[in-house]
């Protein structure tokens, strides 16, 4: 067999429940590849003195295993938790055989399981829409196909490649924001059908350690599919309240499927009947854990609710009266949060920073790049901005591989006085630079790019001081992350933040669009307009009703 052809390692994990373990190594063994693949055996230390003996007695089973072409078995002296013990043994198979077949110690898999998996990790192995193949399908009612495509991925016996785990983000924090930013909490919860969400904020909160729910919500997000069978190939025998995450879960015992099942192409596409039976099977009157799981759901989201709720929210305040009532955006501890996230970027543990949130991928806006360069390409080369309201320099270090291309970089910051005040102390550099206001900035720099970003809706004046800066002439003017009410008016709004970011609250504009640009280009040219973050629309006391838009611009010439 070629090299490419290999069949996958099979990584196995293992804690302290011998009977559980016995089973699945057993039903291992019965596949028709068994004798042909490589076995890799991961045993997690006690977590007190009740584990030992069961650790115990799995060991023992693992150190007499036979049936495979290979076996190692690497054994943990400390107690790494289930998460833990799988992100790090994944990654360390598929970082060497590029692809892996993961199985728990609860789990008795169809003599054809390895076929399975083996077959649609070959089949898809150059598809990058496809991020891994499940064994285990619901007890559904209708019958389903050969095979089929379900957004996201899945933990009861599966498969990937290296380009799919590459995808796994171990910060649920940041999976969290991004559903919610994006609106896809709904979609992910099966039309709130099930609670992954909840899931994921519990894993989030420390109620929870699992590592599959942000393995889901990291694949739902990159819009990948998991192959799936049409009759399940695996069986759960830990749903029984034995397990680290598991209560005693009846209704998801299936019949194992004992035959093969073929692959062939199909649509890459989910497929919305059997995404459909699954909303059905989560929501049954007799399903007494989804039926509880919904009540506690439900209750949570009341007491939230009633307690205080996120977003934007539409007032009678004034500005003033806001701020006299739920504070603003000069909060300490948003500061705090800030620097120590920027901090991880400066330092090289971690890539991007947004709203005091670190991300393991940069997210560009490519249009306010296109104008960084625009405003350079016009001034020899040169770029020197004014960022006003920029925070620590978030969006320079967003950008600064690409600036490094430039033959110079003047990156000014004005901003409140802490904030100043602490980008002097740590982040201040000789392209950074902190202002406490526009004035100081030109005494010492002739700046020819002015960047409002994420800005002018935090302002209690907004068109006072879009008089005040198109006064300053400077040449560019780029804004984005600017958000304009669908019913071009203005809309004072009370912004709370979500908790995952950080707890404030603060007043919020959206603009007239008419009214709003019709100010600047008085004075300035309209280059491009485009929507921002990804066109994400925004909901005000819950009803989407204003975008996030930018636009590059150019000082006329007669101004």
């Amino acid at each position: 067999m070629s090299q490419i052809n290999k069949l996958a390692p099979i990584a196995l994990f293992v804690y302290s429940r011998p009977d559980h373990t016995l089973r699945t190594l057993q039903a291992l063994q019965e596949n028709n590849l068994a004798k042909e693949s490589d076995l890799f055996v991961f045993c997690d230390g006690p977590k007190n003195e009740n584990a030992i003996e069961g650790v115990k007695k799995v060991h023992e089973i693992v150190d007499n295993i036979s049936g495979f072409k290979s076996i190692k078995v690497e054994k943990s002296d400390v107690n790494k938790g289930l998460a833990n013990s799988i992100i790090s043994g994944v990654s360390k198979i598929v970082n060497q055989y590029g692809k892996i077949i993961v199985v728990e110690d609860d789990l008795v898999t169809s003599p054809y399981f390895l076929q399975f998996m083996n077959d649609g990790l070959e089949f898809y192995k150059n598809n990058e829409k496809v991020i891994s193949i499940h064994g285990y399908i619901y007890p559904l009612k209708a019958e389903l196909p050969e095979t089929f495509f379900l957004r996201g991925a899945d933990c009861w016996g599966w498969a990937t490649w290296k380009r799919g785990w590459d995808l796994f983000e171990k910060n649920g924090a940041n999976l969290l924001l991004k559903l919610r930013q994006k609106n896809l909490t709904k979609e992910f919860d099966f039309d709130r059908c099930y609670p992954f969400t909840k899931m994921l904020e519990d894993q989030v909160a420390g109620r929870n350690d699992s590592w599959a729910i942000r393995w889901h919500a990291a694949a739902f997000l990159a819009n990948k599919l998991t192959l799936y069978p049409g009759k399940t190939l695996v069986e759960n025998i830990g749903a029984d309240g034995s397990g680290t995450h598991c209560a005693d879960m009846k209704q998801f015992d299936v019949q194992l499927n004992e035959g093969r099942v073929f692959i062939e192409e199909i649509p890459l596409i989910e497929n919305l009947k059997a995404r459909e039976e699954i909303k059905k099977f989560f929501k049954p009157k007799k399903n007494l854990f989804i039926k509880y799981a919904h009540k506690i759901t439900k209750k949570l989201q009341k007491r939230k609710a009633k307690k205080k709720s996120y977003g934007w929210f539409s007032t009678s305040l004034s500005w003033s009266e806001i701020i006299k009532e739920f504070g603003g955006y000069d909060n300490q501890k948003i500061l705090e949060k800030c620097k120590n996230a920027l901090l991880k970027v400066k330092n090289g543990e971690a890539v991007f920073e947004r709203d005091s949130v670190n991300f393991t991928q940069i997210e560009y806006s490519w249009p306010v790049l296109s104008g960084l360069f625009l405003a350079a390409a016009e001034n020899k080369g040169r770029l020197d901005i004014i960022d006003f309201g920029g925070s620590l320099g978030s969006c320079y270090f967003q950008n600064r591989k690409f600036l490094a291309q430039l033959k110079e970089v003047k990156w000014n910051i004005v901003e409140q006085p802490n904030f100043v005040k602490c980008g002097k102390d740590y982040f201040e550099n000789s392209q950074l630079k902190f202002y406490y206001d526009i004035e100081s900035c030109q005494k010492e720099t002739k700046s020819n790019a002015l960047l409002l970003s994420s800005v002018i809706q935090y302002i209690e004046k907004p068109y006072d001081f879009l008089d005040e800066i198109i006064s300053k002439k400077i040449e560019f003017f780029i804004f984005d992350l600017t958000g304009f009410s669908n019913d071009d008016t203005d809309l004072l709004t009370v912004q709370k933040v979500w908790p995952d970011v950080y707890e404030a609250s603060y007043p919020c504009w959206f603009f007239s669009k008419t009214k709003f640009f019709a100010k600047i280009l008085e004075k300035y040219e309209l280059i491009e307009e485009f929507p921002s973050h990804f066109g994400q629309e925004i909901s005000i006391d819950g009803v989407v009703r204003a975008n996030y838009c930018g636009a590059i611009l150019k000082l006329k010439t007669d101004a």
